[in-house]
């Protein structure tokens, strides 16, 4: 069995694939693996530009089924005893893939990891959280209440901004952007719950994982880059409020909160 399946989402972004597969390569992982491109674009620009990285298996859906359905089609094609959630606009260092593998092999308990994100200037991203409450997403996505001082600090406990992020703990959640899974947890608990086609997928995972007795936890022995932009979080507030994928995110939210409602911190719990 191969250590490790890479699984990649295609859609309306093959130049990034193809940018992204090219570091894969440049690093030339040293465990076993390979590469899934779930195409999700009904063009099929990126299966065609795919041809240019024979390593690299396409799962053919010319369809956008949405982030978590892709990533879902990848977890059943997946052969490796890990399974790599890995966006396209993530650059993988040398030795980030093997250093989240070591710790799954050295930590039985731990369900997924994640590495260390730094932004293209070098400095930290905050990619782990505490859960989100629906306070949290009002805070963010009304940038006048930001001015409060209590929103502040509640933004703060979220993106968990008073620690260094320096060492390896337990968090509540890890951003889905470059997210290393156990496969054995993964066939116990499930993929992504598929009613989310985007937004909150990740957590709604991690929540999950928790609940069944899976650590998630932040490794930054690991690092990537990570070119991420709130697509969402773009223009003036009325702008934002009218972008087709703020409604997306409000409808995520809206069936997560629902769906956890009376549900305590399971990592709390756990």
């Amino acid at each position: 069995m191969l250590d490790l399946s890479i699984v990649i989402i295609g859609y309306k972004n093959h130049r990034l694939v193809r940018q992204t597969l090219k570091g894969i390569r440049r690093v030339s992982p040293s465990v076993s693996h390979e590469i899934l491109l779930v195409e999700n674009d009904p063009s099929g620009a990126t299966t065609a530009m795919a041809r240019e990285f024979p390593e690299v298996r396409v799962i053919d859906e010319r369809k956008n089924v949405g982030f978590g359905r892709g990533m879902n089609r990848g977890f059943d094609a997946a052969t490796g005893r890990y399974v790599m959630v890995f966006n396209p606009d993530v650059v993988v260092m040398p030795g980030a893939f093997e250093k989240l593998v070591e710790y799954l092999d050295a930590h039985p308990d731990v369900g997924m990891v994640g590495p260390q994100l730094r932004n293209p200037d070098g400095t930290l991203q905050h990619s782990c959280y505490t859960f989100m409450t629906p306070t949290t997403v009002l805070a963010r996505r009304l940038p006048f209440v930001r001015r409060l001082k209590r929103v502040r600090d509640h933004l703060d406990r979220y993106t968990m901004a008073a620690w260094n992020h320096a060492e390896t703990r337990d968090v509540d959640y890890l951003l889905g952007a470059a997210i290393l899974v156990r496969r054995s947890a993964l066939d116990r608990v499930g993929g992504f719950d598929p009613a989310y086609f985007m937004y909150f997928e990740d957590q709604d995972l991690c929540r999950r994982f928790w609940k069944a007795g899976h650590r998630v936890v932040y490794h930054p022995e690991s690092r990537m880059i990570h070119y991420h932009r709130r697509e969402t979080a773009d223009g003036n507030f009325w702008q934002q409020l009218t972008h087709p994928l703020t409604r997306v995110q409000i409808k995520s939210a809206v069936y997560y909160f629902l769906k956890y409602r009376r549900d305590k911190n399971p990592r709390v719990t756990a």
